[in-house]
């Protein structure tokens, strides 16, 4: 079974647009949603640019992978598409069980804490329980 399906997925970015606060994204967000009809999603308006254009995976339980490409190509925005970060234009995305979005390696991590209590840190800020921990600490540190 797939935990993670990439279905036909486009998202187009318009160049200089920048939200800066929730305050900027939630109505940006609503109007995109009104005044776009079937017709406007693959077509492409002044400045605009598609991040991602027709993406397709699948990823089974246990798979590992990996996402490369030069700067530009849509990594980034199939991660935050993956997080809920942002929306796909067109296309669906679906997740079967957790997903736990880490985009920035260094992101959670207190400078002051020793490895093992960083993990543990951020392993409960996942949602993981001090059991679960417990069972992936040595898979953990040989990873890292």
């Amino acid at each position: 079974m797939n935990t993670i399906e990439f279905n036909n997925v486009w998202k187009k970015f318009k160049k200089g647009e920048k939200f800066n606060s929730l305050r900027d994204t939630i109505p940006n967000f609503f109007k995109g949603l009104f005044l776009k009809n079937d017709n406007s999603i693959g077509t492409l308006e002044d400045k605009e640019f598609w991040a991602v254009k027709d993406v397709n995976f699948h990823i089974k339980k246990g798979e590992v992978v990996g996402i490369i490409g030069p700067n530009g190509a849509g990594k980034s925005t199939v991660l935050k598409i993956l997080s809920g970060i942002h929306i796909p234009n067109k296309g669906d995305m679906r997740i079967y069980g957790r997903l736990s979005a880490l985009i920035e390696v260094t992101a959670g991590f207190h400078p002051e804490l020793t490895g093992r209590e960083n993990v543990y840190l951020n392993g409960t800020i996942l949602g993981m329980k001090k059991k679960e921990i417990d069972e992936r600490l040595e898979d953990i540190i040989e990873f890292s």
